[in-house]
């Protein structure tokens, strides 16, 4: 990507977040929301995927597809900060943390004959 393209593509950037922005609440509370819900279900590995898609289309399906980009960037963001936080209270770097979860998907995927995730 050249300098003129990366300019474009930070000046969309800046248009859409100033767009989303009055989202931002709305975003973080259906995030919370989201979490608290199902999360209560990881030990059900399976059963995951299916309550966060489900989840993911109410809001699209409720909300609108401006209200589920928000909702993306906020769990984006939530995603990112947990990290950091993980990597911070392991001594770990963030790009160890990255590595753990991207190996167990590999292997999982491996282990089902299936693309990963």
């Amino acid at each position: 990507m050249d300098k003129e393209q990366r300019r474009k593509m930070l000046m969309e950037v800046h248009a859409e977040r100033d767009r989303l922005l009055p989202l931002r609440a709305e975003a973080t509370r259906t995030t919370i929301e989201m979490v608290r819900k199902n999360a209560a279900h990881v030990s059900e590995p399976d059963l995951v995927p299916y309550l966060n898609l489900a989840y993911i289309l109410g809001v699209k399906r409720g909300l609108g597809e401006d209200q589920l980009l928000a909702f993306a960037l906020s769990l984006a963001n939530w995603t990112v900060a947990m990290i950091a936080d993980i990597a911070r209270f392991t001594g770990s770097t963030v790009e160890e943390v990255v590595d753990v979860y991207e190996t167990e998907i590999l292997a999982a995927a491996q282990d089902n004959d299936e693309e990963p995730a």
